[in-house]
């Protein structure tokens, strides 16, 4: 075996040898490992490669954009100003110009859309013009098809109404007016809006709003962009204050920086409540910094450890992990106090040693227990919860090593002779353990109690509960939804096909159907490359049904408007193709509903928006192989309640694991008594939970594994101190035992200022994870006592009682 010396000195090799892996870990990016993005905690798609690349195709387009819309009263049309460039134009306007040039200059966004430009309002006409021969609306087709002569009727009513604009050139170069009708719908298409002043504009509620988009330069994720959003913040105030204009904003940035803020007050709350906390007990108990900076250096051990291979293994640390994580600051500490609290009852007698073999059984046990809980996060399929399981377990397994390698060493000088704190109340909580009735009347008291709170349990699945969103934000994305028609929503049918005509030709099947569901109240719209690009075959249908009606109506038309050039065809058909479409500026906005090539297969994707009954639309998709619906929070949300099933049964298997390792330790009868208290404990737990009216869902799962593992720590030390008793009464040592409680008592302490602290969390799964540990390791605190044999002296034999070690210890203060 090595000795103390060298265990330390290879210990304090390994400590620093991480020191300097997180030191070139923390240096070697400009950004810290640390990551945000509430999508690296879910799984990938399991059963389709191509669902997945969608998911992630769609979530990077629209993460990374901003809206903004800028209201101002309608009849707010003039502004004061005497500069001449901006004397008579709108408030609006002056706002929303000034608005997008501060937007340029901030350097957050590597493209903002503000005015349209020339040629932008250009771009659509220029695709589609050349094209004008082939392409008609559904209106027009059937018009066209079923009543020609309509059209000549509708031309020469546009012609002698003075409001439609007709000129002469277009009635030269569309002579039935049909371009105009095309453009119409895809204007319609666009969403609620009209230009004015180069700007897309809309009402709402006696207001007039600019739109103004812009694009992330980095991602919304990204810590530097983060910090410039109250720069943002302040330009939108001066603006309104400026032109008395509302603005309004939404994009998931706003909700990443939420997020990330309110990770950093949590982590504050647990991890530097859990510190003072720790810090005031280590005070109050032993009166000595040794103490404190034994117990702080186990800490700091652990966390180092823990963060070195979590980011070795995943590359980044998720806030989310670290919220968790930072929990292991009250469970670390565990084997620390039962050290240090050995050392504090000895006094005088201390050999450090011997205490260190005193509690080296109990801590490993307890190491291994603790470790089959947190291990067991590891099946769950979510990178946040198994980067949290290796997290916390090697942290706790550095915390041991600190203990075994280094505190023998460190605490080598015995502490000043002391009674323990709070010892009377220990012995009498100690002694009524020893009564039958209590031991049997207290956990079915617990039991019963529980069971009413198991029988109203309800289960929520919902991913959602990840993340809180903020009432302000959710306002005005919701208000923004409401006014311009568009919604961020990630539901989307997933489109594709063996070549791009087919898959056009698919598009346009499901848009057919998609129309009729919006017309039920099925959603309240979709947006799909279908409603700007027609399949070849039905451009060369409605090209020679155009044909036809040139023919058969030219002259008929050229009659009635008196045209001096006569109506003559003299067109050629010349597809419009997915690559001439997608390389033209008018598609920028739109190239994201288009996959192409993937995994062998051409691929697009409809946006859904506003979907009330998500069963019609599954049901649509199931009926055609080509076609998937996807929602990736119901996916989720599926495998969390798939999963907690899992979970439930990792919890058996652990519980019958660790019932099996205490029955070879202990025998059967005694590892029933020891394993008997985490269980109610966790019974408690979830019916308190459930009582508050939290659901629950897979994080109350995994925090019995957690209560599980640790709860067994409390009954394994007052097992333990009985096993390892010599004498053949099988009475307990009374300083032993007391020592035992003291210690149990201060970590139970400080796991319900670590875990229990979570329950302030703004998160909902947060908060109900918080709940269900606080109350069950409160509970199995409580029973821990359970687990000690009852006193059962021999005759002519007088163990030592509270207050004879009290004397004794009184006695070397005195000398």
């Amino acid at each position: 075996m090595l000795s103390n010396s060298k265990l330390g000195l290879m210990w304090l090799c390994t400590m620093l040898m991480l020191a300097g892996i997180l030191g070139y870990q923390l240096t070697a990016n400009e950004q810290l490992p640390i990551e945000t993005n509430i999508l690296a905690l879910l799984p990938e798609n399991r059963q389709d490669p191509i669902a997945q690349e969608a998911f992630d195709h769609v979530a990077n387009s629209m993460s990374n954009k901003v809206i903004f819309l800028i209201g101002a009263p309608a009849s707010a049309d003039q502004n004061k100003y005497d500069d001449k460039e901006e004397k008579g134009k709108p408030a609006l306007t002056l706002a929303a110009q000034q608005f997008t040039q501060s937007l340029n200059t901030l350097g957050m966004f590597s493209e903002v859309t503000g005015p349209i430009s020339q040629s932008a309002q250009q771009a659509w006409g220029e695709l589609y013009f050349p094209k004008r021969h082939q392409l008609l609306t559904a209106e027009q087709q059937i018009r066209l098809r079923d009543a020609p002569a309509q059209q000549v009727q509708q031309v020469v009513q546009a012609v002698y109404n003075p409001f439609s604009g007709v000129t002469g050139t277009e009635l030269a170069n569309d002579p039935f007016l049909l371009f105009r009708d095309f453009l119409s719908q895809l204007t319609r298409q666009a969403g609620n809006f009209t230009l004015k002043d180069g700007f897309l504009t809309t009402k709402y509620q006696g207001k007039t709003y600019a739109l103004i988009t812009a694009e992330l330069n980095d991602s919304a994720y990204s810590f530097t962009l983060q910090k410039q959003l109250p720069a943002l913040t302040e330009l939108e105030h001066q603006l309104a204050s400026q032109y008395d204009v509302e603005v309004l904003h939404t994009g998931v940035i706003f909700y990443a920086a939420y997020g990330t803020d309110s990770a950093k007050s949590e982590i504050s709350t647990i991890g530097l409540g859990s510190l003072v906390g720790i810090i005031v007990l280590l005070l109050a108990v032993y009166r000595s910094p040794l103490p404190l900076a034994l117990a702080l250096l186990s800490i700091g051990c652990g966390l180092l450890a823990a963060f070195v291979f979590t980011i070795a293994l995943f590359g980044k640390v998720h806030l989310f992990s670290l919220v968790f994580g930072a929990s292991l600051i009250g469970v670390s500490i565990d084997y620390a106090f039962h050290y240090l609290t050995d050392r504090l009852s000895a006094g005088k007698s201390w050999d450090a040693r011997a205490g260190l073999k005193h509690i080296f059984t109990a801590i490993t046990l307890g190491l291994i227990t603790s470790l089959i809980g947190y291990l067991g996060m590891l099946i769950a399929p979510f990178p946040g919860l198994q980067q949290l399981s290796l997290f916390s377990a090697i942290g706790l397994s550095a915390a041991y090593g600190t203990v075994v390698c280094w505190y023998p060493i460190l605490a080598k000088v015995p502490s000043k002779p002391r009674a323990l704190p709070l010892r009377q109340p220990m012995t009498q909580w100690l002694t009524i353990w020893q009564h039958r009735g209590v031991r049997f009347a207290f956990p079915t008291v617990l039991v019963l109690a529980s069971a009413t709170g198991l029988y109203h349990a309800q289960y929520n699945d919902d991913i959602r509960q990840l993340q809180a969103l903020p009432t302000q934000l959710k306002q005005q994305e919701d208000t923004i939804k409401t006014i311009t028609g568009v919604s961020s929503s990630q539901q989307i049918l997933l489109v594709t096909a063996g070549d791009e005509q087919t898959l056009l030709s698919q598009l346009q099947r499901v848009s057919q159907q998609l129309d009729i569901y919006r017309k039920q109240g099925v959603l309240d719209g979709f947006q799909s490359l279908s409603q700007y690009l027609l399949p070849a075959d039905v451009q060369a249908a409605n090209f020679t049904v155009v044909k036809g009606l040139y023919q058969q109506q030219g002259a008929e038309l050229s009659q009635r408007l008196q045209l001096s050039t006569p109506v003559h065809w003299e067109a050629t058909f010349s597809p419009l193709t997915p690559d001439v479409f997608l390389a033209s500026p008018a598609s920028r906005h739109l190239r994201f509903l288009w996959l192409g090539q993937l995994h062998g297969t051409q691929a697009a994707i409809v946006m859904l928006n506003g979907v009330s009954q998500p069963g019609v639309l599954k049901m649509f998709a199931t009926r055609d192989a080509n076609l998937s619906y996807l929602d990736k929070a119901d996916e989720v949300s599926a495998l969390f309640g798939e999963y907690r099933i899992r979970v439930t049964e990792l919890l058996i298997a652990a519980t019958l694991a660790i019932g099996a390792l205490l029955a070879w330790r202990y025998g059967f009868k005694k590892s029933l008594l020891l394993i008997l208290p985490p269980v109610i404990a966790g019974c408690a737990g979830i019916a308190v939970t459930t009582l508050t009216g939290v659901p629950l869902n897979l994080f109350n799962l995994l925090a019995l594994v957690l209560i599980l593992g640790i709860g067994i720590d409390y009954t394994l030390f007052f097992a333990e101190q009985s096993h390892s008793d010599t004498s053949a009464s099988e009475t307990i040592n009374a300083d032993h035992a007391q020592s035992t409680l003291l210690a149990i008592s201060l970590s139970a302490a400080t796991t319900l200022l670590s875990f229990g602290l979570l329950a302030l969390s703004d998160t909902q799964a947060i908060h109900s994870f918080g709940i269900t540990v606080l109350i069950g390791i409160l509970v199995a605190w409580l029973l821990a006592p359970l687990s000690m044999s009852i006193s059962r002296p021999r005759k002519n034999t007088q163990p030592q009682t509270a207050s004879h070690a009290t004397a004794s210890i009184q006695q070397e203060e005195q000398a």
